[in-house]
């Protein structure tokens, strides 16, 4: 039997997704998007498109010049993967977070954990617990009807728990609802059927939001212009960085009066 875990590992890590769950006041909920929110509580977050085949992210621990002075890790998260691999890929840096505190980087090719080190498959293996807690599942499971987990019922569970098509098969084997034959008949369909299933089945296809937020830099931005600390033009390069305008959170470049020309000096003086 396939094992990417020990036993002991398995548990320790059980433990702590359903600690966590509950320090967060989500137990008995879906997580999904919410990922997002609960980074943010943990970790300065910046979302931006690295590149389809780029890592899914990566967390900086320590500060440039005193690891002391720094509050909070910096975590990027690459928008240019789906949004449920964006999900998985945060939950992933929070175990890195919260019981490692160490520098990581996810490879594009995450959920194969063949030759990945003991650490990353812990923290796939939170990334799971967090997300798909058993429980949840179960319950999904059987409020739904679901009796047989081909692609198309493992595609409507990744679709309502907002993670990949590969981590809820692999999830479903975890939790003992499928075997390790089926979960490997799962597993063996390209990303390319994958897709084609999806739309065949009228699934959900998650989007390449390829968004742009530098945690709160855009707020600091507008506070600062609106207090006078910097200029509209300075603005206006903070707020591209993000990716955005000034009009498009409602500031307009406001006129500014020029100083008279020599000539007009002449004629007022004249006057």
């Amino acid at each position: 039997m396939r094992k990417s875990l020990n036993d002991f590992e398995i548990e320790e890590v059980k433990k702590q997704a359903w600690e966590k769950l509950g320090i967060c006041r989500k137990t008995g909920d879906v997580i999904g998007t919410q990922i997002f929110s609960i980074l943010s509580i943990y970790a300065r977050v910046i979302y931006y498109p690295l590149g389809e085949a780029a890592p899914w992210g990566f967390t900086r621990i320590s500060g440039c010049r005193d690891d002391a002075s720094l509050e909070k890790p910096f975590v990027a998260i690459n928008t240019s993967i789906p949004v449920d691999c964006q999900v998985f890929a945060a939950a992933h840096e929070l175990y890195h977070i919260w019981y490692e505190q160490k520098p990581d980087i996810l490879p594009s090719d995450l959920l194969n954990e063949d030759g990945k080190e003991s650490n990353e498959k812990k923290a796939n293996r939170f990334a799971a617990e967090f997300l798909m807690d058993e429980g949840m599942l179960r319950q999904e499971i059987n409020t739904y009807g679901t009796r047989t987990f081909d692609i198309k019922e493992v595609l409507q569970l990744a679709q309502l728990f907002v993670v990949p098509y590969r981590a809820m098969a692999k999830r479903l084997y975890e939790i003992s609802v499928i075997d390790e034959k089926k979960m490997d008949a799962l597993l063996s369909v390209s990303e390319s059927e994958v897709d084609q299933y999806r739309k065949r089945y009228a699934i959900v296809v998650p989007n390449l939001d390829n968004r742009i937020y530098i945690d709160n830099l855009a707020e600091l931005s507008v506070t600062a212009y609106e207090q006078g600390l910097i200029t509209y033009e300075k603005l206006e390069y903070q707020l591209s960085i993000c990716g955005l305008k000034p009009e498009d959170i409602g500031i307009a470049k406001q006129s500014i009066n020029a100083f008279p020309s020599d000539e007009e000096l002449d004629s007022i003086m004249e006057e």
